[in-house]
């Protein structure tokens, strides 16, 4: 769309005259950005000096020294803030997928898909973060109930044992561990061997009952086959 296009749009009103970032010498036009003059719109080519300003009546440019005109301004085009298949949150400032695997894939294995991807296992650091990453695991488990039927589902996140006490977890992206939203009685190192974190995605009669005390919270778990996780990496602006 043209710059007059635009303007218009945003004003509204064909009278108006709109700043541009140049000035007329009178034979040349000097950028505030300096990039260079490949083209010129100067009104019959005034011989005039002054500031540049557009007219959204015919798209001329016209000159003008002051006046409460509204500015024009253009920004480098930064593409979207996430990459596509990618969950933003604006108000987090990060990216998200879900990836899965209808045959299951380790916590490791999670992980080096994400780190393929340019990311890591999601870490979670606060009651909103947390909301985004079980909405979109949701979806999965969704579609897991139109495919296979599963016994149980979880998510894989960054969590993982990071010393021998009982509470001892870091995030695998190396951010502080300062949000826990952690099953009734756990984490509890069942068997001295669960080094994992899993959030419960799914909870269904004989595995992670009652629903209150599991469905959408941390479990520590072992080296067992997932069947998805959230990957998460900062957004690019």
């Amino acid at each position: 769309m043209a710059l007059r296009d635009q303007a218009l749009k945003k004003i509204g009103d064909i009278t108006a005259t709109v700043w541009l970032g140049g000035y007329w010498n009178g034979t040349t036009i000097q950028w505030d950005d300096n990039s260079a003059t490949e083209y010129n719109n100067i009104l019959d080519k005034n011989a005039n000096s002054g500031y540049l300003v557009l007219r959204l009546s015919d798209g001329k440019w016209d000159i003008a020294e002051s006046g409460g005109y509204p500015i024009a301004c253009i920004g480098q085009d930064q593409g979207a803030p996430c990459d596509d298949e990618w969950l933003y949150s604006s108000k987090l400032k990060s990216c998200y997928k879900l990836i899965g695997d209808f045959n299951g894939f380790t916590w490791e294995t999670a992980r080096n898909d994400c780190m393929s991807l340019g990311s890591d296992l999601a870490s979670i650091h606060s009651a909103e973060e947390h909301r985004v990453v079980v909405g979109l695991a949701d979806t999965y488990v969704q579609l897991m109930a139109n495919g296979v039927m599963l016994t149980k589902a979880a998510t894989w996140i960054g969590g993982r044992r990071a010393g021998p006490n009982r509470t001892d977890f870091a995030w695998s992206d190396g951010s502080p561990f300062d949000f826990t939203n952690w099953a009734g009685g756990q984490p509890d190192n069942y068997g001295g061997d669960q080094n994992y974190v899993q959030i419960i995605t799914t909870v269904v009669p004989g595995h992670f009952a009652p629903t209150d005390v599991w469905l959408n919270r941390w479990d520590d778990t072992a080296h067992w086959l997932g069947y998805n996780a959230i990957c998460k990496k900062a957004a690019k602006y």
